[in-house]
């Protein structure tokens, strides 16, 4: 964050890629010589929703993250990223979900009853990987 926004070019500056508008947001959040352990969202709007919102945003320079912005930038990228938003491309184009669903499964993301859901990432299921009468379920158990 800390180049995209202070020191993007030679002898300092922002990205000139961010929305004018939304580049104060970002120095509040993240200011120079602030908390590197700072967590803001990257999906400007729609925090908390599975959308495509993230490409809009990319799309009207709201890319928090320097390798978003660059997927509007570069040529390849930018045009499988503008696919997603012709005109009929909600009844004919690709579809953000299904393609990102896809991408998950092809680089080893479990699924279905193969998968887990973790509020705090660094826990494992330790009943499921070593069976329920194995398992102390009043203790702590990480992985």
């Amino acid at each position: 964050m800390t180049t995209h926004l202070y020191n993007f070019a030679q002898g300092g500056g922002p990205d000139p890629t961010i929305d004018p508008s939304f580049l104060p947001e970002l120095e509040s959040k993240c200011p120079r010589n602030g908390d590197v352990n700072a967590r803001i969202t990257i999906d400007h709007g729609s925090e908390d929703t599975f959308d495509d919102q993230i490409l809009w945003n990319i799309g009207g320079g709201l890319a928090v993250l320097q390798s978003d912005a660059k997927l509007n930038n570069d040529p390849d990228p930018r045009s499988i990223h503008h696919s997603y938003f012709g005109t009929l491309s909600p009844f004919f184009g690709p579809s953000f979900e299904a393609d990102f669903v896809q991408s998950m499964v092809k680089i080893g993301v479990k699924t279905g009853t193969d998968g887990e859901i973790r509020k705090v990432l660094q826990f494992i299921q330790l009943e499921k990987r070593i069976g329920p009468q194995q398992f102390d379920g009043n203790k702590t158990n990480r992985g």
